[in-house]
């Protein structure tokens, strides 16, 4: 290992997917893409489990307009597909939301973390601006700076 290793706290995984009309036309196909294009998922996942957490999330903040706990994700799991999932392989999931700064959980509930500049403070777009592209653009300032040093170093 390198010893530069240890300085990484975070990694972000950015693809540069097409998004044609069709991912709009279903709930599904959306939230597939959306995985996808944040990481949650690899480009050959063949399992479910993340699909269906995150599709009891969004039903249970945006449908029901409630901030759920990992049993109502749990419970809003099986009645819609009888699928058992442990509270274990929810938190896993949701806690890769958490550590892109998506969502924030307080007293055992999860919720959009809010942009601070915005009125929508359950925006999920909003959110990924504020968050995400945040740290994104800070990592990408670092490694600019890096670089230009880098080449310096060389044209002495």
């Amino acid at each position: 290992m390198i010893p530069e290793a240890e300085l990484v706290r975070k990694e972000f995984t950015v693809c540069e997917i097409d998004f044609p009309e069709s991912i709009t036309l279903t709930k599904n196909s959306l939230l597939r893409w959306c995985s996808l294009s944040l990481g949650l998922i690899s480009k050959n996942e063949t399992r479910d489990k993340a699909f269906l957490v995150l599709d009891a999330l969004f039903t249970l903040l945006f449908t029901k307009k409630q901030p759920p706990t990992t049993l109502d994700i749990q419970s809003q799991i099986k009645s819609k597909t009888k699928v058992e999932m442990s509270e274990k392989l929810i938190r896993f999931h949701l806690n890769k939301l958490i550590e892109l700064g998506i969502l924030e959980r307080k007293t055992n509930k999860y919720y959009i973390n809010p942009s601070p500049n915005s009125e929508k403070r359950n925006s999920l777009a909003e959110s990924y601006s504020a968050w995400v592209a945040k740290q994104i653009e800070a990592e990408m300032t670092k490694t600019k700076n890096a670089l230009e040093k880098l080449q310096a170093k060389y044209e002495k």
